[in-house]
């Protein structure tokens, strides 16, 4: 029921509850209104807050709150001036097709604390651009952080990693090889990894940005 009490009024409510009140439903707001002496306020809400009343209710709810978190995108990249630089290209690039997008430049290792407090704010959706590859420490470390917050214990928690390769560098396979293994063993935890290699020019970023 979308209802809002203060703690010690409901609390007060409940405990001068008769026998009666209990074995004939206890509906907060009646509660309220008979043993507080308070007075109820309507306040506008939107059209998709509702009372959940039947089973089919449920099912529209969990529509609801997966659609919102599709609209929802945290883009994490490393220290890098590449990287950053991508991250800003994706954050215009992704305005106009999801709601909220918030971009952080941050090191997983140096800065686990501050990018744990992103992650409490109940973003199911990440891409995280890096330009080292081979480093799957990194990665461990920021799976061990999403799974922390334990969000991917109601709904799936989406994790695309963008790794940044100059043209000139040579490819290891192995990387990927370690990546595939880990998004095998994380997708039991309801963690979904994705990968994507991202191969360029030097100067390419900066010119592209320059141009936009």
């Amino acid at each position: 029921m979308p209802q809002a009490f203060l703690f010690d009024i409901i609390h007060q409510a409940y405990h001068q509850c008769s026998d009666y009140d209990f074995d004939y439903g206890t509906e907060c707001l009646h509660l309220a209104l008979k043993y507080s002496k308070m007075k109820a306020k309507l306040i506008e809400g939107p059209p998709d807050l509702w009372k959940v009343t039947y089973k089919r209710d449920l099912y529209a709810a969990d529509s609801l709150i997966k659609d919102t978190m599709s609209q929802q995108i945290c883009i994490i990249s490393n220290t890098k001036e590449d990287a950053t630089q991508v991250g800003f290209l994706l954050h215009e690039a992704l305005k106009n097709h999801v709601k909220v997008v918030k971009s952080t430049s941050t090191s997983v290792s140096e800065n686990a604390n501050h990018l744990q407090n992103i992650l409490l704010e109940q973003c199911y959706n990440f891409v995280w651009i890096n330009d080292k590859l081979t480093n799957i420490l990194e990665t461990h470390q920021l799976v061990k952080i999403l799974e922390s917050t334990n969000a991917s214990v109601l709904y799936p928690v989406v994790l695309i990693l963008v790794h940044l390769n100059i043209l000139e560098n040579a490819f290891f396979s192995s990387g990927m090889q370690n990546l595939t293994k880990l998004a095998k063993e994380i997708k039991k935890k309801n963690i979904l990894l994705y990968g994507l290699i991202i191969q360029y020019r030097k100067n390419a970023v900066q010119e592209e940005q320059e141009r936009s």
